[in-house]
């Protein structure tokens, strides 16, 4: 009894608020039928188990873009050891509230990012990973003033 009212408790105030809202739109119907399998008590605490790490090791590995991912028209000059300090947009699910700093799990990741976002020109790409090795980038408006940093790279979508 004891185990069904915890799972029943991670539903109300965790899954349903934070699972499915901030995840890759590839690894949402994973999600979904974890947040309804708990809500309706149908799984135990070893099958919810089994399913996150079922979950969490596509995220980490970067398996759940292997169909997501599709091949980008523009192209994006690479500037090493640089960022842009200013240019910052607002998006959900952000690292930062006042501009748009999500994980990626790889560059490739980060160019779609950008692509998805119809005010992003260019994206920085910082040194910082997540507890899942997920590198952290900050998306941007354009690239009018790009100055020396030795922890970043900026990527600048060519014109064209």
């Amino acid at each position: 009894m004891n185990e069904k009212r915890n799972l029943y408790n991670a539903y109300r105030f965790f899954f349903t608020y934070l699972l499915p809202h901030s995840a890759p739109p590839s690894l949402r119907p994973l999600l979904d039928s974890i947040v309804n399998a708990t809500g309706e008590l149908t799984w135990g605490v070893d099958e919810t188990l089994a399913q996150l790490e079922k979950v969490l090791h596509l995220y980490r590995s970067g398996q759940y873009l292997q169909n997501s991912t599709t091949g980008s028209s523009a192209e994006y000059q690479r500037l090493p050891d640089s960022t842009i300090p200013q240019e910052d947009y607002r998006c959900w699910p952000s690292y930062h509230h006042g501009s748009c700093l999500l994980s990626v799990f790889n560059l490739a990741e980060a160019v779609d990012v950008c692509e998805s976002h119809a005010q992003c020109r260019a994206f920085v790409v910082t040194n910082q990973t997540t507890w899942t090795g997920r590198q952290l980038v900050f998306f941007k408006t354009g690239w009018s003033h790009v100055v020396p940093d030795l922890n970043k790279t900026t990527y600048v979508r060519a014109s064209g």
